[in-house]
């Protein structure tokens, strides 16, 4: 995207509805009034919903829009973009990845409206409606070697349950629910040598307005605006971002002891029978929340054992 058609992008998300004079945004921008009038039908092309009010142009009734220099504005460190946003991409995640190969700086921020190869865990399809989800990844490049890394999954469902709400609950490793429900999910893929990481692309998906038919998820599926009013996407964007670095600076400085703490606090697991299918077989047991590694703890008839990976695929009563 131009950098004059980003312009009027987010001058008509700042009007919040009301109308933007053409004219005056070409006085702005330094350019005439039909340029101005083909950013905005390029706009709509990619689905920007504008439609021409008396005096100009103005977003219809109930448009989510992020626009990129309106989030960066309130964006506070370590995480302060850029934010790139795309009306469709192939994957955010891939998108940071590739930056990140490139040289990208820490704090890169790229979300979409739609993702055509939107993927969580193990392969799975990421699905959402175009508007409907929150889809952002962002490019981290933390100093520590890939053990210590082993929590960064647990710090960025943590920062996510935290944008998402007070009744947010956390499913180890990477599914957060609200009211029983999945809202979100989370994807860390990272890059480096046996010593250090050399970048994490952390990606989130938010189910905001709606939330997709998956009959069969382990899950129920919903969204943020089964439990109240929907958020608008950019607001939830700034509150993960802020909620991210606060718990990013921390655990770079003193480790991971305040994020298993708060994970601690949000588990929805703890104390609860379980079924895990792990690479050895399944694994049956009492959830006795995650060690320092973040590794869930699960009591198997008397004998505990530390899960670095798995998936949960059942869960029960509280023992």
């Amino acid at each position: 995207m131009t950098d004059r058609r980003e312009a009027v992008r987010a001058a008509l998300a700042a009007a919040d509805g009301s109308a933007v004079s053409g004219e005056a945004l070409a006085s702005e921008l330094g350019c005439s009034r039909a340029a101005v009038h083909r950013h905005v039908e390029a706009l709509r092309r990619e689905g920007l919903p504008v439609r021409g009010a008396p005096g100009g142009y103005a977003l219809d009734p109930g448009a989510d829009v992020i626009a990129c220099s309106l989030v960066e504005a309130r964006l506070v460190p370590p995480l302060t973009g850029p934010v790139r946003w795309h009306a469709s991409i192939g994957s955010t995640n891939d998108a940071v990845a590739a930056a990140a190969r490139a040289g990208g700086a820490e704090g890169l921020v790229v979300v979409a409206d739609r993702q055509t190869a939107g993927r969580g865990r193990r392969g799975r399809r990421w699905l959402a409606a175009p508007g409907d989800a929150l889809l952002v990844s962002v490019l981290l490049r933390p100093a520590v070697a890939p053990l210590e890394a082993a929590t960064l999954p647990l710090l960025l469902a943590v920062a996510v349950a935290e944008a998402a709400g007070p009744s947010a609950r956390v499913v180890w490793p990477n599914d957060i629910l609200v009211g029983g429900r999945k809202v979100a999910g989370v994807l860390i893929e990272t890059s480096g040598d046996h010593e250090r990481l050399a970048w994490a692309a952390a990606g989130v998906g938010i189910n905001v307005r709606a939330a997709p038919n998956l009959p069969e998820a382990r899950w129920p599926p919903g969204s943020l605006g089964d439990v109240g009013v929907p958020p608008r996407r950019s607001d939830l964007l700034v509150d993960l971002l802020g909620a991210l670095g606060r718990r990013y600076d921390v655990w770079r400085r003193d480790g991971p002891g305040e994020v298993l703490a708060a994970f601690g606090a949000r588990d929805a697991l703890l104390g609860r029978s379980v079924t895990v299918a792990t690479d050895e077989g399944e694994v049956e047991g009492f959830a006795c929340g995650v060690d320092e590694l973040g590794r869930l703890v699960v009591d198997a008839r008397g004998a505990r054992r530390a899960l670095a990976a798995g998936e949960v695929l059942g869960v029960g009563a509280a023992g």
